[in-house]
């Protein structure tokens, strides 16, 4: 073994030259160092807990703060502590005192203190909007400040004024309980004199009230499926409310000026963001390829949008454009994604709007493709369905005067070559496809929605694309799989992707290696493998170095691949336990891939007998693609000490390469995988 200044090459991995062999430490300098891997000095952690991994002398104890540390065979530890607001100092010790201590600090972050209830005082770093914001008529305007508690606060917006809320109160509704209407029995003729008596005492004197929560958190967070607390759920000083545009109002940038009163003093602030009001949508044009397409600010992604493809602006909170698709239906794009048209900013210029009167199935190398003629690029979404087997695209801003669909293969493309799929192999024309047919309908005003009939039980890739102003809607073939009995992949393309690379190596595990390293190396295996049973590999990368996530998904693409398959080892955030959770996942976005991803992990867990996390969906950006089934991978993790034990060693990687090899051959290999 060769040290290199500090470490020994293991294999393709690199350990502290103090664990150079999994059972026992070795002299060097190094020589009953403690290695800790997580966290670092001065790292910063939100949650209520954090966890300490490293390597130390296998079979010496070890504490943290004093209280004992559980470590592995190999001398692997990980170990949960919990956080303090402020600044947590750590001592890391050999229990036998035969290495010196390692001191580390960890910042858990203060939260915002709460305002003081003596004084007046608007806490600037906490009123919204706090971007700028482009509104419609009927639109919300949130507000929100923390302030002194006690005081009564209002908003003006040029000449309108809000009174917001204290958000303990938000929290309790009343319910008032009227008058009865019964009418005692008994009665004489006082009774109505006197009732009319008792119901005007009543209408003065208070009415009996229910309360009840109204479930309102604005403190609460999710992340990675746990819910937690970020900040109080009852901040006395929290003020909220909200203002809905009306028809009368011409705010153009105008500020939001926050003002609280109480005991006969008062303060303003204002808001970072100003306010419009658009009277006139704008029309902007997507940029390029896969424009990503958002259900709100920065959430969910939606079909992504070639280039071209014309977008009707009513709104935008910061650089989040919001576009108007159909009735009631908004989606965000990026401000630095479209060009605006020239002369649009007071709506000028042709609507997106356009007719469908002709839908006709044509071929390509890739495979089947439904063609639908538009007078211009319009946006559209595509959901797949698997049960029943089909695609639902909906254009926007689309009219049905669908006069001809066609339901079997014609020739549609009317000029050039049919868009190529580099690496397919395009059946004859009287051969079936994959598409079994169309049918339309209008779902609503400016809505057209095609469904595409697809054969069989299973679909290996989509996409949508504009050829001029024709979209087209793309079906994949089923991968040419011709097994043999040496080589029972062949005629399959695969796209492994190392996960990370440098500088961005993702996780690292316990003694120092980084998952980046650990994932090419498994690659490397795989390629061998795979290639060896007569499978076509491609690679992203070969070497330790990073690659941006979309020119990941555009090498598969590109080179015509049948799976995606991106290689990962997993970690945890923090506030969770290592020991508690760990095992093998594989994760998919899309229907397609769901099969597959189940058989991937199943051979995994199979072949390694650790716990079965599941086949999950997520969404991922090497999950996202649709062009292929995508999976990723997330074999073991790196931060769970007896995984990680096993990660770094040559053999099993050899097996983790088998079972991925499995599972792909599991899953071509069952049923018919013709798709017919």
């Amino acid at each position: 073994m060769r040290v290199f200044a500090g470490f020994t090459a293991i294999g393709l991995l690199l350990v502290p030259a103090c664990m150079a062999t999994y059972a026992q430490l070795t002299e060097s300098p190094d020589k009953n160092a403690i290695y800790v891997a997580y966290p670092k000095e001065g790292t910063k952690v939100t949650a209520s807990s954090t966890f300490f991994v490293g390597a130390s002398e296998p079979g010496k104890g070890m504490t943290i703060n004093g209280a004992p540390v559980r470590k592995n065979a190999q001398g692997f530890f990980a170990h949960v502590v919990p956080l303090k607001r402020g600044t947590n100092t750590f001592v890391v010790s050999a229990a036998d005192k035969s290495c010196p201590d390692k001191t580390l600090h960890v910042v858990r972050p203060e939260i915002v203190a709460p305002t003081a209830t003596s004084g007046v005082e608007i806490l600037d770093q906490t009123v919204e909007p706090k971007s700028d914001t482009a509104v419609s008529v009927g639109d919300l305007i949130i507000l929100k400040a923390r302030a002194t508690p006690g005081g009564t606060m209002t908003v003006r917006i040029d000449d309108r004024a809000i009174t917001l809320s204290p958000a303990p109160e938000v929290r309790q509704s009343r319910q008032k309980k009227g008058p009865s209407s019964k009418k005692k029995s008994g009665g004489t003729k006082k009774g109505a004199a006197g009732n009319k008596a008792a119901t005007a005492a009543a209408a003065k004197s208070p009415s009996p009230a229910n309360t009840a929560p109204a479930n309102v958190n604005d403190g609460l967070a999710i992340a990675y499926g746990k819910v937690f607390q970020s900040l109080p759920a009852d901040a006395e000083d929290l003020y909220v409310g909200f203002y809905k545009i009306q028809p009368t109002d011409r705010f153009n940038s105008s500020r939001v000026k926050f003002t609280l009163k109480k005991d006969g003093s008062s303060v303003t602030a204002l808001a970072p963001g100003a306010v419009t009001v658009l009277t006139q949508p704008r029309m902007v044009q997507t940029s390029h390829d896969d424009t990503i397409i958002r259900v709100s600010p920065d959430k969910a992604r939606l079909t992504p949008l070639p280039q071209g493809v014309r977008l009707m602006v009513d709104g935008w909170q910061g650089d989040n454009l919001r576009v108007l698709y159909g009735p009631g239906q908004h989606v965000y794009v990026k401000s630095e994604d479209v060009v605006t048209e020239k002369g649009s900013r007071g709506g000028s210029g042709a609507a997106a709007k356009g007719f469908i009167s002709t839908v006709n199935i044509s071929r390509s190398s890739y495979g089947d493709a439904v063609v639908v003629p538009l007078s211009q690029r319009l946006p559209f979404h595509i959901e797949q369905s698997l049960n029943p087997n089909k695609l639902v695209v909906k254009i926007y801003g689309a009219t049905s005067d669908t006069d001809y669909a066609s339901q079997q293969y014609n020739k549609a493309f009317e000029e050039g070559e049919d868009p190529p799929q580099a690496g397919a192999v395009s059946r004859p024309a009287k051969e079936p496809g994959m598409i079994d047919g169309v049918t339309w309908r209008q779902v609503s005003d400016d809505v057209y929605e095609l469904t595409v009939k697809v054969r069989g039980n299973r679909q290996w890739g989509f996409a949508g694309s504009y050829q001029d102003n024709k979209l087209l809607v793309h079906v994949k073939n089923p991968p040419p799989v011709k097994p043999t009995a040496d080589r029972p992949l062949a005629g399959l393309s695969i796209c492994v992707d190392p996960g990370h690379g440098m500088p961005a190596p993702g996780s690292t595990g316990c003694s120092g290696v980084t998952e980046a390293q650990v994932n090419l190396a498994i690659s490397l295996k795989l390629r061998k493998l795979l290639e060896a049973e007569g499978a076509k590999v491609i690679m992203t990368r070969t070497t330790d170095v990073d690659l941006d996530l979309y020119d990941r998904c555009n090498v598969a693409r590109n080179n015509g691949a049948d799976v995606l398959l991106s290689v990962h080892n997993n970690a945890l955030p923090d506030g969770r336990d290592p020991w508690k959770e760990h095992g093998s996942s594989t994760y998919w976005y899309h229907p397609q891939s769901t099969e597959l991803a189940r058989s991937i992990k199943d051979a995994l867990v199979h072949e390694l007998s650790w716990p079965d996390i599941g086949a999950r969906y997520q969404n991922l950006a090497l999950t996202r693609p649709s062009n292929q089934l995508s999976v990723l991978a997330e074999i073991g993790f790196m931060i769970n000490p007896d995984e990680y034990a096993q990660l770094i060693r040559p053999d099993v990687q050899d097996r983790i390469a088998q079972a991925i090899s499995a599972g792909l051959k599991n899953y071509f290999h069952a049923g018919n995988h013709s798709g017919k």
